[in-house]
């Protein structure tokens, strides 16, 4: 079948006036577009672990490195981010890079290219003809090809970075994202990692964010290395409590009325069903508050508790509700598998050809959506829509 123009119901922008809100506070996440992160941010056990490593760092500069492990959505991102501000706080380098490839030469020249200052086009051009004449440094040369890429070389260059500053950091994040390398190129990246935190100078900190499918490979594959670290910090869901704060610190920023229960709109019966429906996923709990205010705020349900959360998040009616629900920035993957494989089932890896994005990063996308139910899987690893929309499919087909 092929994807056909269904024209969608357009509703005003919604209003959150008659809860004495501003806006809907669940729209950002909390890594994403949030200067004051800390204001909203729930600390959890392993908050207080890692700030008495930043801790040792920062007081005695002492050097560690530390892995943080989990889930989607877990907050691996924010507490990377946040540790890298309270390094330049303290008047430090730190060196953020989100792995979006499998290109060991990518990944390092992005550490390499933090060190230097923004080039004028006449510093580009003297460098580009410099190379066109035969001048190429000792880094440049290593990162030409997987060849030349000498893991204990670059190393000690980057710990000579690292030392101009009296406090720095190397933060990675998402590191699954380099687990389709070629094993021997994977070997020449954990290689140089692996000597880097031998010989990392005074005060510097090495971390890096991964997911715990992933990172179990990768310590099966590299003992090494894994050795080598002085902590594995691991995330865990967030408790009932935990959630009822968050709610109540992303609703106290965007209040303009006074009220006497911090949680409203929402009920406790309210927010305990949330936090079920999104199994102490802080992400997946977010998108689901968000979805439940905007919708109430169009039919002006007040308060929020848990029979208008069951209302709004039943089943879809129809195939275009339940695309509609879909988070904008996976829709385009399941509007593939609908309209292109007829519901499915298939492998990520088609899916990551139609969408000609990176098959790494759609195969993530495709296991979010299943946790949110958009999708489900079959035994052979492939993905498919629920059987609520297949029949939303085989209707549309018989109108034809």
């Amino acid at each position: 079948m092929e994807k056909r123009n269904v024209p969608l119901k357009v509703y005003q922008s919604p209003s959150y006036e008659i809860y004495g809100l501003s806006k809907n506070p669940f729209a950002e996440l909390a890594s994403e577009g949030i200067k004051d992160v800390e204001s909203i941010h729930v600390y959890q056990e392993v908050d207080m672990k890692l700030s008495m490593a930043i801790s040792e760092v920062l007081g005695d500069k002492s050097s560690i490195a530390f892995s943080i492990v989990g889930p989607l959505g877990m907050g691996k991102t924010q507490r990377l981010k946040s540790l890298a501000k309270a390094i330049e706080e303290n008047n430090g380098k730190a060196i953020y890079v989100k792995v979006d490839t499998n290109d060991i030469l990518k990944i390092t020249k992005d550490i390499f290219n933090a060190f230097k200052p923004p080039k004028s086009k006449t510093a580009i051009f003297l460098e580009n003809l410099s190379k066109r004449l035969g001048f190429i440094d000792q880094l440049d040369k290593m990162l030409t090809s997987v060849d030349e890429y000498k893991s204990r070389d670059i190393a000690e260059l980057l710990s000579k970075e690292m030392a101009k500053y009296p406090h720095s950091a190397l933060l990675l994040d998402e590191l699954e994202n380099m687990q389709t390398a070629r094993e021997s190129e994977k070997i020449q990246f954990f290689e140089m990692l692996r000597h880097f935190i031998s010989n990392m100078p005074h005060g510097c900190i090495f971390a890096f964010a991964c997911i715990p499918e992933v990172y179990e490979d990768y310590t099966e594959i590299f003992p090494a290395f894994f050795m080598r670290l002085h902590y594995e910090f691991k995330l865990r869901s967030m408790s009932v409590d935990e959630t009822f704060e968050l709610v109540k610190k992303r609703l106290n920023r965007v209040r303009i009325r006074d009220t006497d229960d911090p949680l409203y709109p929402f009920t406790e019966k309210a927010i305990e069903l949330i936090h079920n429906l999104g199994k102490g996923n802080p992400r997946q709990i977010l998108r689901l508050l968000h979805f439940v205010l905007n919708e109430a705020s169009k039919h002006k349900f007040d308060p929020i508790d848990d029979y208008v959360v069951t209302t709004i998040l039943e089943e879809p009616k129809n195939l275009e509700e339940y695309l509609t629900r879909i988070p904008e920035n996976y829709r385009d993957l399941v509007e593939i598998i609908v309209f292109k494989f007829k519901g499915g089932p298939i492998s990520y890896i088609q899916v990551a050809k139609e969408a000609k994005k990176p098959g790494i990063q759609v195969y993530e996308h495709l296991e979010e959506l299943i946790r949110m139910g958009f999708l489900v899987g079959d035994p052979k690893g492939n993905y498919k829509v629920p059987a609520y929309v297949r029949t939303f499919l085989e209707e549309e087909g018989a109108e034809e």
